[in-house]
């Protein structure tokens, strides 16, 4: 699976492709000499605006997209821009399922790894559908068509994972306290571990448990992702997701921060034949 729903076309999804694109408008405004005041002006457009099109917020039409390219003297990259236009205007596979805007999932769609770190849940990707399912509704959502709409988007992101030609590779750091967590009831927690487990044997996945006696750690506040790119597309992005949604960042400082902090998370963590043992001495304590 690649930015649309497996099988579908072209390669890379809607929401990177209209980051790419606000980059290379980026680049080309530049390149013209302009303030981003300045080219606001010429196109008639709003600052606002045209800084959420360049960060990738916001959608290009083709129209402005003419316009732009008049103002930044590119008449020659009429065909690659409007092309880009079009393609970052379809809609994204995960749209089918009620899932719509910006998020962490337009980055995993098209990233070729990931690094995560989780204080209080099982990863997304390595979530069991009946512990999806028991968080969605302990989450308060109550409409079953949704739920289980949800809970399909999160199994075809594990999809990923064993993929023929691009594969995402997960380096996942779990606190203790996600796997104690009980999310469902024994039955659910019992099929969680043996997912994990599972999981944990694919070429593609790396998983270590921080245990609860290892004491303060250097992410105290929460966790995060940080997304790695094929071929550059884009630049490594830090994903941090909170109570109310989440946010995400490229600036390179930021995110060298968040690599630091990982390597250090990975460090303190089991190593994975620990991290193996550990999960099996769990699950026999539920029994």
């Amino acid at each position: 699976m690649t930015g649309e729903h497996p099988g579908g076309e072209p390669e890379y999804g809607p929401a990177i492709i209209r980051r790419r694109l606000g980059r290379i408008m980026r680049r080309l405004r530049e390149r013209a000499g302009l303030t981003m005041e300045q080219a606001a002006a010429k196109i008639e457009y709003t600052v606002p605006s045209l800084s959420r099109l360049e960060n990738g917020q916001q959608g290009l039409n083709i129209h402005v997209a003419k316009s732009m390219l008049d103002v930044y003297h590119e008449p020659d990259r009429y065909e690659e821009i409007l092309d880009l236009c079009r393609l970052s205007q379809r809609k994204a596979w995960r749209n089918s399922y009620g899932i719509h805007g910006r998020g962490y999932l337009g980055l995993e769609s098209d990233a070729e790894s990931a690094r995560s770190f989780q204080t209080h849940l099982v990863p997304g990707l390595l979530q069991s559908e009946e512990y999806a399912r028991a968080l969605f509704l302990g989450q308060g959502e109550e409409k079953p068509e949704r739920i289980e709409n949800y809970v399909r988007v999160r199994m075809i992101r594990q999809e990923r994972l064993r993929h023929p030609t691009r594969p995402l590779t997960l380096r996942a750091v779990m606190r203790e306290a996600a796997l104690r967590c009980r999310v469902g009831g024994l039955e659910v927690a019992y099929g969680q571990l043996a997912r994990l487990a599972e999981l944990a044997e694919l070429p593609t996945v790396t998983l270590r448990v921080l245990p609860n006696d290892r004491g303060v750690h250097p992410s105290m506040a929460g966790g995060f992702v940080i997304v790695t790119f094929p071929e550059q597309l884009l630049p490594d992005t830090l994903y941090v997701e909170h109570a109310f949604g989440g946010t995400d960042t490229e600036k390179e400082q930021e995110v060298n921060r968040a690599k630091l902090r990982f390597d250090q998370l990975w460090a303190m963590a089991l190593d994975e034949s620990a991290t193996a043992e550990f999960l099996r001495r769990l699950a026999e304590d539920l029994e």
